[in-house]
């Protein structure tokens, strides 16, 4: 049995006294496409952090092909997209070709400089993504999908073995979205592994092979089959009365 992309277990995270997900584990298959759905404040983006090592986990562990999250060289295993607007300004004074090359260098040891194996890996994640013609353009003067997919560039140019993305869809026009989509099923085909939080649930049962579903608890893992099944999506986003007074004090 192959070691999987990532394993959590026992996973739990407090903030102010509440839990935000309690004693999570679960596996997610190497070059899989995993759709993590649940309602806002259900504990996603939170998750996602936990799992980057962005955030400590109050208890459990992360494993990363079989390694610890905790480690440096772990951790660049992985590429991050957040949701728009969350790790770069859009005002912010750089061109693409800068952005992308960013995500290349943070990989580097301090003391190392660009080399062509470095500059191959940028060129390859511009073309990869198709907007070799916006190198020179500032990222300001971008669409909301054109700075989307130079992020998605970004991620790319370290060359990782797992991505994930926080809702990079949100607030596109729908052709900006079936740009993203068409770029990450390439980027699935390649064997990199994918999470990707949406509320989306109908547009990822088409995109994605398993899915994550949770609300403070796993209301489903594995197949995506699990959510799409009616009672499945009705318990993930219709709480019980003893919930929302557990996490909302209703």
């Amino acid at each position: 049995m192959s070691t999987p992309a990532i394993e959590a277990i026992g996973l739990s995270y407090v903030r102010n006294g509440e839990h935000l997900f309690e004693n999570f584990s679960f596996s997610v298959k190497k070059g899989s496409y995993t759709a993590v759905i649940g309602p806002n404040g259900g504990g996603k983006t939170t998750l996602m952090r936990v799992l980057l090592g962005l955030l400590p986990s109050t208890s459990g562990s992360v494993q990363i092909f079989g390694r610890s999250n905790t480690t440096r060289d772990v951790r660049r295993r992985i590429g991050y997209v957040p949701q728009r607007g969350g790790l770069i300004e859009p005002t912010f004074p750089a061109t693409s070709q800068e952005i992308v090359m960013a995500g290349r260098t943070q990989i580097l040891k301090f003391w190392n400089r660009l080399g062509p194996s470095d500059q191959q890996a940028v060129n390859t994640a511009f073309e990869i993504m198709s907007i070799s013609h916006l190198r020179n353009r500032t990222f300001a003067s971008l669409s909301g999908g054109e700075r989307q997919r130079v992020l998605l560039a970004r991620a790319l140019a370290a060359e990782p073995d797992i991505l994930i993305l926080d809702e990079p869809v949100d607030g596109l026009d729908p052709d900006s979205r079936e740009e993203f989509y068409e770029a990450l099923r390439h980027v699935n085909a390649q064997g990199k592994t994918i999470l990707f939080v949406s509320h989306d649930v109908h547009r990822l049962a088409k995109e994605a092979d398993s899915a994550i579903c949770l609300r403070h608890e796993l209301v489903c893992h594995g197949s995506k089959a699990c959510m799409l099944t009616g009672t499945q999506l009705h318990d993930l986003y219709h709480p019980t009365k003893s919930e929302l007074i557990q996490h909302h004090g209703i």
